[in-house]
């Protein structure tokens, strides 16, 4: 018994190492982070590859060259465990972008005690480091790491002037200082400016993505969008053995509405009728305008006698709603056509099954629930449809 628990301890331990990632799959957001991460990574090992080349050239000294090694090698296991662990994201900026900029400036500060008369290269590499700022940093925050830098500068002139004063020009020292504050200053509200301008793109993105995927009249999925979550949930369901409904629904009468009433209230009927769909659905479910007058629903996660109860649910919220600008007596019905995914059928072959089962729910008298199991050829469902 003992020997099986081992041997399962040990399998489990080799698929945790055989499916491991560096970069974490299931959050999209932290695997930018994390590739972020990787590019400061980069950034690192070209610094410790440049400490190195310096002490071959003797332009710095040994102990100089193994601290940037070292600092270099701790800094970057410590994010990792931090980004790869989520620690991360208990902080106000899940990217640590500040935070990594004012560790790599530390480590710029050790390398340019031991610079020697390379220290003015070295500034070059203060730029770099604050060019990851724009990522994410505004201007109050690059200002803030800019002046950190500063002192970092100033504490390493103070500490050559003491112990290494043979090694600086004071004044030369000085003068770099001042020019660097200037660029750094230029940097910051640049980068801070840039950094907003992102901000700004990313929110109108987000409201043009939003745009392209609803319809504007219902506030439901478009067409384009409801088959692209179709599409998605039929890969889903071939991966996983899970199983998944549909439902056409049409509004019984429509045409009738818009006749009588006007197209205004047709609009006002097509909007009551999916928020009623909307609010009688559950959170995993799916829906969007087909066309017209036509909803297509997607249940997921659900068996075809789960999926009847939801159509009944929906049929009857719909049938007791009320529409009191068109009149205390005006009632909506709707009739739905149901039916189940069949593994390894194409999408416009379940389509045009729930097409059929709306048809005899209207052939029926409307106002009703109708699910199509019938394996249909596909050649039928096409000429039916």
């Amino acid at each position: 018994m003992a020997t099986v628990i081992e041997q399962t301890g040990r399998q489990t331990l080799l698929q945790k190492i055989l499916h491991f990632s560096i970069i974490p799959k299931g959050d999209k957001q932290q695997a930018v982070r994390m590739r972020r991460f990787l590019m400061a990574f980069a950034c690192y090992v070209l610094c410790s590859i440049l400490a190195y080349i310096s002490y071959l050239a003797n332009i710095m000294e040994w102990h100089g060259m193994i601290g940037i090694l070292l600092i270099c090698c701790f800094n970057n296991i410590i994010l990792y465990i931090i980004f790869r662990t989520g620690l991360n994201l208990r902080m106000s900026d899940p990217s640590l972008t500040a935070i990594q900029m004012c560790a790599a400036v530390l480590v710029i500060m050790y390398g340019m005690y031991f610079a020697n008369e390379s220290r003015a290269v070295l500034l070059l590499v203060y730029v770099i480091v604050l060019m990851f700022g724009i990522f994410r940093l505004d201007i109050r925050s690059f200002l803030f790491v800019s002046v950190f830098t500063l002192v970092t500068y100033g504490i390493d002139i103070i500490l050559l002037y003491h112990f290494r004063s043979k090694d600086i020009n004071f004044k030369m020292e000085f003068l770099q200082m001042v020019v660097f504050a200037l660029v750094l200053v230029a940097i910051s509200v640049i980068g801070g400016y840039i950094s907003n301008l992102r901000k700004k793109l990313g929110k109108s993105l987000s409201v043009i993505r939003e745009m392209s995927i609803r319809d504007e009249l219902t506030g439901a999925s478009n067409r384009r969008h409801i088959m692209e979550q179709l599409e998605n949930e039929r890969q889903r369901v071939s991966r996983g053995g899970e199983r998944f409904s549909i439902a056409m629904l049409d509004i019984d009468h429509f045409k009738t509405v818009n006749d009588t009433l006007g197209h205004l209230a047709g609009d006002e009927v097509l909007r009551g009728t999916s928020n009623v769909i909307r609010n009688s659905l559950r959170s995993v479910d799916l829906y969007g305008r087909f066309g017209g007058e036509e909803f297509l629903i997607i249940m997921t996660q659900t068996d075809i006698e789960g999926a009847m109860i939801c159509a009944e649910r929906v049929r009857k919220a719909v049938e007791q709603k009320r529409f009191p600008s068109l009149g205390n007596d005006f009632k909506v019905t709707v009739s739905l056509g149901l039916t189940d995914y069949r593994k390894n059928e194409k999408i416009d072959t379940t389509i045009a099954r729930a097409d059929l089962a709306l048809y005899r729910a209207k052939d029926g008298g409307r106002n009703r629930v109708k699910y199509d199991s019938v394996m249909y050829p596909e050649s039928e469902l096409t000429v039916l449809s």
